[in-house]
């Protein structure tokens, strides 16, 4: 059978795809997308820079960004480093004059906006040094985080006489107390690799001996109190907590004597009112978006940035919290503060050293539950104050990493962001995970959900483009549509600072993206407009996604991770997303004409399963979703937690959920056998997968219904075929070369147009289904049989020849108006055969002699050898395994064309860095790095043709040997090197595959 192949022979062109048409929110002015072929640089990915200080060099630092935008890059997200804040290491410069928000400061990003004007590109700002979590201010400002602190003391027979505990430490907020029944030793395990196991002591208490004593203490914090007797109580505690400032810090001090806010580095700010993001904006007008700043952002800025909120912290607290819970919950949160001990803090951290439990049926889960939907509240009133700021004067838009880390529902505060961003290192490149955090996002109409890119652990100068792609790609397929990769460096000489250059978080985290790297000109602006043409397909309309998950988590998970075990629905082509019951208040959360959210996903069905949790104004929206006759279904039994204390809702509400079973629409299945149900009653996915493999799609319908699906094989090479439920002209896209051509081999069968492919492993296929006026109504092939390499059409004529290689029977062709076309053996091109007598040259990038001379590319040295055979190896076997850099391949073999041989195809094994391809001295389209192949036809001469490779590596193997004296403004790698050498170059033959075009129609 023959298969889909990314390299077909364009002829000519249906017309240039543009994005001129999408839904409104889709695009506007100046987020315009360009071309398939030549995406505009606000589709293009993004390259975070590590910006050291202001210390650094601005013509170089233009320099560096401009280097990025010649290979592809859209501009760099400009984060202010500073050692991450400090936690890395000491100042290699003195910050009081390098500092953030200093004059030195201004320049430099004025520079680094200048450039971005200068090379007709855009910049992503991070609003504070670190993270952006935090700005210079005065220590008393109210704007500043706080924690929730606490002191106990036992009460010793039943009465308590003197000074509260912890009196003076902070902001009295209540006192209570309560009888304790037992304690048990708890352990947690790491929840990621970045992460460590902690031990606490969990409390039970008596829920009915809890009371508050507040109004009992004296103006001198002196309080006596008498508690009443609990049986089987072991002990009585006096709990007090007060409200203080926490004076995390976004960056450390540049002083031990600071004479103004800038010496005093910058504090974290409260991230849960209003007044928080009030602090930041003030400090940006006053000391940054000055002297010209302001205006250069406007011209180029495309979003003011925060990252994934990391302030330490046992338990976040607002001083406005307590009155803000009361209007929400109608009861009061102060006589319950045990309960928020240790664990409503910062998630990414280890909690504290004691929690608290009740004795009631939901051990207090319902308190800490309100308790957390107010924060999440108070996280979206930041939130907002932010996004209209950025809008209203800027002109631009706000991004953040919202949600996870925090004790907040991640996927209610996720539609407040304009451009909401997740990371592969927190998600752990999880599929699963990717879907619970786009699919509000989609929900909300967010034209754009982005991804931190690429840092991976320990990999520091090993990862490969082919890991990239892996990871751009299982986002991808979930909804996420821009990419930010982690990250770039300043290229250049640094203090303390060795070859390659100045690296950040002490060596831990790929990629250090740089003129460093072997791949700067073999591979990254191949690499870099794979990204963005995927990007712009995604942004060219609106996600449609098949099924809902119930998916309300009161606190979400720092490293998210798969909620749907089962793969039955991936195999079966079904694409899902989740959504958290607070989504469903959004405009666009309604069911119509037997979908949900018909503007947006279109879901067809909700599913609920036992474990989830559910809430009060979810079950009223399930309620009117069920009336509609919308398909609910739920799995292994009807859910009993609730995200609430509110008892006698709950009751009612428990009850709608009886109610609601009754309906013929709401189903109960046994756990996880969601797919083969999905089909008795009528709900099928869009992209009906039949493969042996696990291939992912995703669906965007444009506004004049032309729908693109991208498919990723995400598993080893294998064959299948999908059914896309549309009937438009079908093309096929080239990510790597830009190219449009149409698919000549498919048949359409009740309503679906099948689509046989051939994948191999990380491979990805984009197809566009036209609605304009061509039809599929034309003769095409619908089944082939034999070596089919790919297909020339012609559309203005109508004529399409199929490009046949050799094989050992005949190829038939079944064409769709029922005729027959057969190649016999002997009509077959020559056979396909591999190239050997190779001579191969490594250019080796090795370090320096001068260890700390950044401005050397690397100390190149070329060591040549030739491979007699057909079967190459990697560089290790050629004694190079201490060497990074690019190899030259070259290879002869004669070509002759004459009847039978019309053309040939040049196919090279996987390759996991950049490969550049010459025939003849002159250049091969981009080739897909997972699956090496292209069409040399045009370049081929008859008599003697020479084939060149180029093959870059990481710089990983020459970096090895040096590892441990390797420094970064004077500190040198936190661990030491975990990796052994790799394996670069080509491995396996590369063959050169004739063919002979027959003509077909």
């Amino acid at each position: 059978m023959a298969c889909v192949h990314l390299l077909v022979h364009i002829v000519c062109l249906f017309g240039t795809i543009t994005a001129t048409s999408l839904p409104k929110d889709y695009t506007t002015d100046n987020t315009h997308l360009g071309t398939f072929s030549d995406p505009a640089v606000r589709v293009r990915p993004r390259y975070r820079y590590w910006l050291p200080d202001a210390s650094v060099n601005t013509q170089y630092l233009a320099e560096d960004i401009a280097e990025l935008g010649v290979r592809g890059a859209g501009g760099i997200q400009f984060l202010n480093y500073y050692n991450y804040g400090g936690l890395f290491g000491t100042p290699a410069t003195d910050w009081n004059i390098y500092g953030y928000g200093t004059p030195a400061y201004r320049e430099v990003l004025k520079a680094a906006l200048q450039a971005h004007k200068d090379q007709g590109l855009v910049m992503d700002f991070a609003m504070s040094p670190q993270s952006g979590q935090g700005v210079p201010a005065e220590p008393d400002n109210p704007g500043l985080s706080w924690n929730l602190i606490s002191y106990n003391a036992t009460i010793l027979n039943n009465t308590y006489n003197g000074q509260v505990p912890g009196w003076g430490r902070g902001d009295l907020v209540s006192v209570v107390t309560f009888a304790v029944y037992n304690s048990t030793n708890k352990t947690v395990p790491p929840a990621s690799v970045i992460s460590d196991e902690y031990n606490y002591t969990e409390y039970l208490t008596s829920s009915e001996s809890i009371a508050e004593v507040t109004s009992l203490v004296q103006e001198d914090g002196f309080i006596k109190v008498t508690v009443n007797p609990v049986e089987g109580a072991i002990f009585y505690l006096i709990y007090a907590s007060y409200a203080e400032r926490s004076y995390a810090r976004a960056c450390v001090a540049s002083s031990d004597n600071p004479q103004n806010i800038l010496q005093n580095g910058s504090f974290a700010v409260d991230h849960y009112s209003k007044t928080g993001s009030a602090v930041t904006i003030d400090f940006l007008e006053k000391y940054i978006l000055i002297d010209g700043i302001k205006e250069l952002m406007m011209e180029v800025g495309n979003y003011v940035w925060e990252d994934s909120v990391e302030i330490p912290s046992y338990t976040y607290w607002t001083p406005d919290l307590e009155k803000i819970f009361q209007k929400e919950h109608n009861y009061s949160i102060t006589k319950y503060l045990m309960l928020l001990a240790g664990n409503e803090g910062d998630l990414a951290s280890a909690g504290g050293p004691v929690r608290f439990v009740t004795d009631s049926k939901d051990e207090g889960a319902g308190v800490i539950a309100d308790f957390r939907s107010t924060l999440s509240m108070g996280f979206t009133s930041y939130l907002t104050n932010l996004n209209n700021w950025t809008q209203q004067f800027l002109g631009l838009q706000f991004s953040q990493q919202p949600g996870y880390n925090l004790p907040v529902d991640m996927l209610q505060v996720i539609p407040t962001v304009d451009a909401p961003e997740t990371e592969t290192l927190s998600f752990s490149n999880d599929v699963d995970a990717f879907r619970q955090f786009c699919g509000p996002a989609n929900l909300a109409g967010k034209p754009v959900i982005s991804i931190e890119l690429g840092a991976d652990y320990s990999r520091t100068y090993f990862q490969t483009w082919n890991d990239i792609l892996n990871e751009a790609n299982r986002a991808f397929v979930t909804g996420v549509n821009q990419v930010s990769m982690h990250g770039a460096t300043y290229s250049h000489t640094y203090p303390n600072t060795t070859w390659p250059g100045f690296t950040s978080f002490q060596y831990l985290f790929s990629g250090q993206h740089s003129r460093h790297q072997p791949a700067w000109d073999v591979g990254y602006k191949q690499g870099n407009d794979y990204l963005s043409r995927v990007q712009f397909v995604l942004r060219s309309g609106t996600p449609r996604v098949d099924l809902v998950f119930w998916d309300k988590q009161t606190a979400q998970n720092a490293y998210p991770s798969s909620l749907y075990q089962s793969d039955d629905l991936v195999h079966r082509g079904y694409a899902y997303t989740y959504l958290s019951p607070e989504n469903f208040e959004l405009d666009d959360a309604y069911v119509e004409d037997g979908v949900l959210a018909p503007q947006r996903q279109q879901f067809k069905a909700l599913i609920i399963r036992a474990n989830d949790t559910m809430t009060i104004n979810g079950i009223r929206h399930l309620e009117t979703y069920a009336n509609t006759g919308f398909p609910i279904i739920i799995s292994g039994g009807l859910p009993s937690t609730f995200a609430s204390k509110d008892e006698e809702n709950i009751r009612s509400s428990t009850e709608v959920l009886q109610r609601v079973l009754d309906l013929e629409n709401v189903h109960q299945v046994p756990d996880d056998t969601f797919a083969e149900f999905l089909g008795t009653i009528g709900v099928h996915p869009r992209t009906q997968v039949d493969s042996n493999g696990t291939w992912y799609t995703r669906w965007v319908e444009a506004e004049n219904k032309d729908v693109y699906v991208l498919v990723f094989n995400d598993a080893n090479d294998s064959t299948g075929n999908i059914a896309f439920a549309t009937t438009g002209t079908p093309y096929l896209l080239n990510p790597w070369t830009g190219d449009q051509a149409p698919i000549f081999e498919y048949s359409v069968e009740g309503g679906k147009t099948v689509v046989p492919f051939e994948l191999k492993s990380n491979e990805t296929r984009i197809l566009l289904f036209s609605q304009c006026e061509q039809t599929n109504s034309g003769v095409h092939v619908v089944r082939s049989e034999g070596s089919v390499l790919g297909w020339d059409v012609d559309e203005s004529s109508g004529e399409a020849w199929a490009k046949v290689a050799s094989a050992n029977s005949p190829t038939s062709l079944s064409l769709s108006s029922g005729e027959m076309v057969t190649v016999t053996t002997e009509e077959y091109a020559s056979s396909s055969f591999s190239l050997s007598n190779w001579t191969v040259t490594v250019e080796q990038w090795l370090p320096p002699d001068d260890i700390f001379d950044i401005e050397v590319v690397a100390n190149k040295s070329n060591a040549t050898t030739t491979v007699p055979g057909s079967f190459l190896t990697s560089w290790s076997d050629l004694n190079l395994s201490t060497a990074s850099g690019i190899a030259f391949y070259t290879s002869q073999f004669t070509w002759s064309s004459g009847l039978n041989d019309t053309g040939a195809y040049l196919v090279v094994p996987p390759v996991e860095q950049g490969i550049v391809g010459l025939v003849n001295g002159k250049e091969v389209p981009p080739m897909d790095i997972t699956n090496p192949r292209a069409d040399v036809t045009r370049l081929l001469v008859d008599g003697i043709n020479t084939v060149s490779l180029k093959i870059s590596s990481t710089l990983w193997d020459s970096i090895l040997p040096i590892w441990s004296t390797l420094l970064t403004g004077g500190l040198g790698p936190q661990s030491p090197a975990e990796i052994g050498h790799s394996q670069n170059g080509i491995i396996g033959e590369v063959k050169v595959v004739p063919y002979r075009s027959i003509r077909v129609k």
